[in-house]
């Protein structure tokens, strides 16, 4: 089945999986005036008040006049925020989802009733929607690269000091996109969005994985809308290299879909493992040493070392393992502690939850060895059906010119080790590969080869 973005805005359904799943994003237009739109959808969707236009500077230039225009032809009153880069990083000419970005917007948020518009990719989104969700006022997204993943999203990622935190936030009521904005923005912005989509193929093992050694939820529909993603974006290859508009409508059209199923499952578990865990924890690494990367970037990059772990474990014959010796070699939880403080550095504190110990404590006595004895032939059966194939994966990353290896893109090898080594705590209620190496007792010695084959 091809699922469809505008069919699936505002759906509720029953599905086979025993869950209802909801949309509650009420317009998604993709195409040619998607923002010719706007005036018949504003009295639809009840929105009412002043409007306020959160951009920046290029934003605002290629898309957000069109929105003033189509909010006057609407009879909308509007504002601005132009949010401009103000930091010391990396590239420097990057605006940050940081508390000088929320202050201003918050300080020009119209009185009640009113609504946000958002034009932009991911800082401009992230932003808007904390604020939305701060004040209950509702917002659209104007789409303008096929950069990310979050523009259905009901998270933001927000700065504070030197380590970017998720945390709640609202979605869109309605989003908007054109293939002509999108040929507007550098094709390096459309190639991260590639990367990105390129990690769902870890997401999905990951998944799977959970599902069948922890009896974790699964839902084959919002599966194969993953998959559907992942399938599309690999096809247009050729077509985005050459920044062709259409190729980067579908590329959009995934993004948004990716973010659609993290409505429906109530959790980004469907479209983040283990390769977004290690491009949060290069980011905190990299942001306290003045640097930024695109997210995909980093997600590209994830996805290379994962694919080469799963091969790489997955060829281990459990029964052959001393898994006594296994269990008995498991770090005790206050020496992980402490190699988990070091490798985060101050992140630590942040990251860490009461419950973290309780959840801890509990997987060092997890029996792996007869979970994987009565599970083993049905995992090598079912989790490798999304991962690629390590060359096919270079020859993408090539033809969109995203770096192949940590070191192109610099990540440094001291933050690569610490990753390999304590990325999995990025979200410790999320089963991956890198637990599953650590239970076997060989996520060192995995670490080790990737070391030496891969970067």
């Amino acid at each position: 089945m091809t699922w469809k973005l505008e069919e699936l805005a505002g759906s509720e359904f029953r599905c086979q999986c025993g869950h209802t799943h909801r949309v509650p994003i009420q317009k998604i237009r993709m195409g040619k005036d998607a923002l010719g739109h706007l005036e018949e959808d504003i009295p639809e969707m009840h929105l009412s008040g002043k409007a306020l236009i959160v951009a920046d500077e290029t934003t605002f230039g290629v898309a957000g006049q069109q929105v003033e225009v189509a909010l006057q032809q609407a009879r909308v009153d509007s504002d601005r925020v132009i949010l401009r880069p103000r930091h010391n990083l990396q590239p420097a000419n990057w605006v940050l989802p940081d508390e000088r970005s929320l202050g201003e917007v918050l300080l020009k948020v119209p009185e009640a009733p009113g609504f946000l518009v958002a034009v932009g990719s991911g800082t401009i989104n992230d932003v808007t929607r904390f604020v939305a969700h701060k004040t209950g006022m509702p917002f659209v997204s104007v789409g303008t690269a096929a950069s990310m993943d979050g523009y259905a999203s009901t998270v933001a990622a927000l700065l504070t000091g030197s380590f970017k935190k998720t945390v709640p936030a609202a979605h869109p009521l309605a989003i908007y996109v054109d293939p002509d904005i999108l040929a507007t923005a550098p094709l390096e912005m459309a190639a991260a969005g590639f990367g990105d989509l390129l990690g769902k193929s870890i997401a999905l093992a990951d998944w799977r994985l959970s599902h069948i050694i922890n009896g974790e939820y699964y839902c084959p529909t919002i599966a194969g809308i993953v998959e559907q993603v992942l399938a599309t974006a690999i096809k247009d290859v050729a077509a985005l290299s050459s920044g062709d508009p259409e190729a980067l409508l579908r590329l959009t059209e995934g993004l948004i879909l990716s973010g659609v199923a993290i409505l429906m499952f109530g959790d980004s578990r469907p479209v983040s493992g283990a390769e977004h865990e290690l491009a949060h924890f290069w980011e905190i690494q990299a942001l306290a040493h003045g640097r930024l990367f695109y997210h995909g970037d980093k997600v590209a990059i994830g996805t290379l070392l994962m694919t080469e772990m799963y091969d790489r474990v997955l060829s281990i014959k459990p029964e052959t393992l001393d898994w006594e010796k296994i269990y008995r070699d498991r770090p005790p939880i206050t020496s992980y502690m402490e190699t988990l403080q070091q490798d985060f550095a101050g992140a630590w504190e942040a990251l860490y939850s009461p419950n973290w110990k309780q959840t801890k404590l509990e997987e060092l006595k997890r029996p792996t060895g007869n979970l994987l004895a009565a599970n083993w032939d049905r995992i090598k059966e079912e989790v490798p059906q999304s991962l690629l194939k390590m060359d096919e994966i270079r020859g993408y990353l090539a033809a969109l010119g995203l770096c192949q290896t940590p070191q192109e893109l610099g990540i440094k090898r001291e933050w690569l080790e610490a990753s390999l080594r304590s990325g999995r705590e990025m979200k410790p209620h999320r089963y991956t590969i890198m637990d599953l190496a650590a239970e076997m007792g060989c996520l060192d010695i995995v670490s080790n080869e990737l070391l030496k084959s891969v970067v």
